[in-house]
């Protein structure tokens, strides 16, 4: 797993310790799951302020059944009865910086603070590598000089801060970069990589892997777009440019297994295995739809809308908030850059907006609900989630889907994007019946469409 991006200025500075303490959990994961397990308290965790005020008007009773129900789902995922296994997986942290020196102390600190310099079998769990963010295309990223803008536009820059990261750090410890494609010689043409377009124009693609390469990166990571295809222009991922630089790669580092991993354009389970048909990539990575669908790699539980009934999507969605809420209820996230007060809960609230998109567009009131910082607590959390069951508990399936919220374009991933496929879905088979039934449905509700219409003319 990838922690959220940290920026190394910031993470490394002096008086950076606040900084340091908001953006990075230090307690070994072997406590975390500990905690979960029962086995020792939660309170050996000592929370920051914003993280208590998240869990305000929770007695002890309501935090530990939401443990019991942590354990109780993740025993029914592994087939067991029992106590489930839960294994310490790797993690990588992922840091911006524009500077060698100060990405490189950024990394050793992080190293450092989570035992990984020192690890023993069964102690703090280890940070597996240090990722650097190429792939950012948000103008945040252009002001502070990180991203694909650093790639794009200071690629020497970039290739001495992988340089550094990879001779400093100990050979155990990972260095991965997450890059996008490069910009074309339209964009050069056009203007739009400044200095870069007036000079030696970009990079091709295969030339991006080899000076990759030659900086002794362990993993690269590549999402099928350019910076310029980003929120509404965004288009399909390339994945025939994912699979040019896969190819690139490993024919210039000798290793027909050097492994690569693709990501952009993986909006349900049935992407994954297309894409690394069509890549021949190591891995998968995707971010915009795991945040609204995570399990998006287990299948039969991430696949898209129109494939499953609308009762089983609204159940999905709802199940995976409620397990967020009991996950964030025994350990509360950081705040991150997200407030003193209310940051710990922002987060949550982050979460829950992705993970609900489809039926918050369709109520109003608890989407505003939901984003007003007055409701700042999981206890209020939740009592939105139960006002947002009710509103559907008495929907049966054919009404339901005659609501937008079923829709594959209501998603979170769809907002900004169409979807990355060659062939046109395979359309739901319905009985006879139940096309009968949604037909006198349709009927229905446009008679009480022009009736209101009617109503209002009057």
């Amino acid at each position: 797993s990838y922690t959220k991006m940290i920026h190394a200025h910031n993470f490394a500075g002096l008086n950076a310790e606040t900084f340091r303490t908001n953006h990075l959990d230090v307690y070994p994961q072997s406590t975390a799951r500990d905690i979960l397990l029962g086995r020792v308290d939660r309170r050996v965790i000592v929370l920051t302020s914003p993280q208590v005020n998240a869990l305000k008007g929770l007695s002890d009773d309501e935090i530990e059944e939401a443990r019991k129900r942590i354990l109780a789902a993740i025993a029914e995922s592994q087939g067991i009865g029992g106590e489930p296994i839960l294994e310490i997986k790797p993690t990588v942290v992922q840091i911006a910086s524009h500077h060698p020196d100060v990405a490189v102390r950024a990394a050793m600190m992080i190293l450092e603070r989570s035992g990984s310099m020192t690890c023993e079998s069964g102690g703090t769990s280890p940070v597996t590598a240090i990722d650097l963010n190429l792939g950012c295309p948000q103008s945040i990223a252009r002001k502070g000089g990180y991203g694909a803008f650093l790639h794009d536009d200071s690629p020497d820059t970039t290739y001495s801060v992988l340089s550094k990261l990879r001779s400093k750090l100990p050979q155990e410890i990972g260095v991965t970069a997450k890059i996008r494609l490069p910009p074309t010689q339209a964009h050069a043409d056009a203007g739009k990589l400044g200095n870069m377009s007036k000079i030696n124009g970009p990079q091709t693609m295969d030339e991006r892997m080899r000076c990759l390469i030659d900086c002794g990166v362990d993993l690269i990571t590549v999402h099928g777009r350019t910076r310029f295809d980003n929120k509404v222009t965004v288009g399909a991922a390339d994945w025939d440019a994912v699979a040019q630089c896969v190819q690139s790669a490993r024919d210039y580092s000798g290793d027909p297994h050097y492994p690569i991993f693709a990501n952009g354009g993986i909006e349900c389970h049935h992407d994954v295995n297309k894409c690394l048909d069509k890549t021949n990539a190591s891995g998968v990575m995707s971010s915009e739809s795991l945040l609204e669908v995570p399990g998006l790699f287990c299948p039969g539980k991430g696949e898209i809308a129109s494939s499953c009934t609308a009762k089983d999507v609204l159940e999905r969605q709802l199940g995976y908030a409620d397990m967020y809420l009991d996950y964030a209820t025994v350990i509360p996230p950081l705040s991150g850059s997200l407030g003193v007060r209310g940051g710990s809960f922002n987060v949550v609230r982050s979460h829950l907006f992705k993970f609900l998109h489809r039926y918050l567009e369709e109520n109003h009131d608890l989407r505003s609900w939901l984003g007003d910082q007055e409701l700042n607590t999981i206890k209020q959390a939740r009592d939105l989630m139960t006002d947002l069951r009710s509103r559907y508990n008495k929907i049966d399936e054919e009404q339901l889907r005659l609501k937008n919220s079923w829709g594959d374009d209501s998603s979170w991933y769809r907002r900004h994007r169409r979807r990355n496929t060659e062939e046109p879905d395979e359309p739901i088979q319905l009985s006879i019946e139940e096309r009968k039934q949604l037909a006198k449905l349709r009927i229905q509700k446009m008679k009480e469409q022009r009736m209101k219409k009617f109503v209002n003319t009057d």
